[in-house]
């Protein structure tokens, strides 16, 4: 079992109770949390660090082989690793069992045996004040015990595969989005319906979720780690342009492949110096032939770790999503960091962030590129964009605070039932 803190491999299963006047809540992990890694495991990661100060907590994860003992967890937290066979070996196996029994293709992927048994095997032995299910994916494990079942939706799963069915790159991948949205929809509603409280990233995904049934959704929102990531009062000196996420999660794919075909010629144009940087981990096929054929300016750096460095040698960030769902943390890392930052629309929503003054929003190409460009040309206006939205973020967005209050929340609510 992995503590806090240790970043060790899983040792012994547990075996009993802790004494502790603390209430107790098993949480249900879709993968490894990770403090810096990714916008779901940084989310858990944070929360977990939350609930640890009001609850005992121990967490059952759900671990790829690729990540398998990797995670990191805040101090006061167990966790515990279930394997999973997500991989493509086992796509073809849910792919079927979509098609015949009409479940949600994203559901079958991360159903697991182990999870199901190692979470039987806790409740057999303690009963919780909540089983916190931090992502639907996983809800199921909680629901179908009977346990008193809390969802996190890290973002509305439906209408990304809907947004897809409109702009994914290929046919075919359209075609697979429009067939799974329902089914996505059906298993986001019954989730939603069977729970005993939700909580979701923005009030835009809240009254989504509303319109589903079941409990009124909590807003969480997402944050920053204000702390390890520092502000930077001046301007970058050199023209540079990065994208951070993760090129495994296809609307990032998508939007990077809008970006370099569409948006950086333009911007290649209008400032030569520029120079645009894309770090992240993971490769979809929509990305394989600009990642082997760059063009001229941009550089695939594969997973870089740390992101601090690349934010202090920004100038500007750009978010190019064209789907998506909930809220783009990297936008409030940048934020924090002092990197202004130019999104598409969608890849902003979620955030209270307004238009001209802490973000820069654009559509279409060539206004995203006119508006990378003159931000690049001016590096006033980029040093007023950066304190405006380092503002905001430490008002609304302090990891810290809404760890907190989510776990007040749970605390309260398990008290009162």
């Amino acid at each position: 079992m992995q503590t806090g803190g240790s970043g060790s491999p899983p040792g012994h299963p547990y075996t009993g109770p802790i004494p502790s006047m603390k209430p107790l809540v098993y949480s249900l992990l879709p993968r490894p949390a990770h403090p810096t890694r990714d916008g779901l495991a940084i989310r858990n990661y944070h929360l977990l660090s939350g609930l640890a100060g009001e609850f005992r907590v121990r967490a059952a994860v759900l671990a790829p082989p690729n990540l398998a003992g990797t995670g990191e967890y805040p101090p006061g937290v167990e966790a515990e690793e279930a394997p999973q066979t997500a991989g493509p070996a086992n796509r073809p196996d849910a792919l079927v069992r979509s098609a015949l029994t009409g479940e949600a293709f994203p559901i079958l992927l991360y159903r697991s045996r182990s999870l199901d048994a190692l979470l039987e095997r806790w409740i057999a032995r303690e009963k919780p004040a909540w089983v916190v299910a931090h992502a639907y994916h996983v809800a199921p494990a909680a629901i179908d015990l009977g346990a008193p079942a809390w969802v996190d939706f890290h973002n509305l799963d439906s209408e990304i595969w809907r947004r897809m069915g409109q702009s994914a790159s290929s046919g075919l991948h359209r075609a697979f989005a429009r067939w799974q949205a329902p089914r996505v929809e059906k298993a986001e509603s019954g989730i939603v319906r069977r729970s005993g409280g939700i909580s979701c990233v923005s009030e835009r995904d809240a009254r989504a979720l509303a319109s589903l049934g079941g409990p009124p959704p909590l807003v969480v929102p997402n944050g920053v780690d204000l702390d390890r990531y520092a502000f930077r009062a001046q301007p970058a000196a050199q023209e540079k342009i990065l994208f951070v996420g993760d090129l495994s999660w296809p609307p990032n794919a998508e939007g990077i492949a809008w970006f370099c075909d569409r948006v950086w010629p333009l911007v290649s144009r209008l400032r030569p110096s520029a120079r645009v940087e894309i770090l992240g981990r993971g490769e979809r096929t929509e990305l394989s032939r600009i990642i082997r054929d760059p063009p001229a300016g941009a550089a695939f750096l594969g997973e870089g770790g740390d992101t601090r460095p690349h934010w202090n040698r920004a100038a500007l960030s750009v978010v190019p999503l064209l789907a998506g769902g909930g809220t783009r943390l990297k936008i409030l890392e940048a934020a924090a960091c002092g990197v202004p930052v130019v999104s598409t629309p969608v890849g902003a929503e979620g955030l209270d962030l307004t238009d001209g003054l802490e973000i820069r929003l654009a559509a279409e190409p060539e206004e995203f590129a006119s508006v990378v460009a003159s931000l690049l040309a001016d590096p006033d206006a980029r040093r007023a964009q950066a304190a405006a939205a380092r503002r905001r973020v430490e008002t609304r967005h302090d990891w810290r605070q809404i760890g907190r209050r989510f776990a007040r929340e749970l605390a309260s609510r398990a008290g009162a039932r």
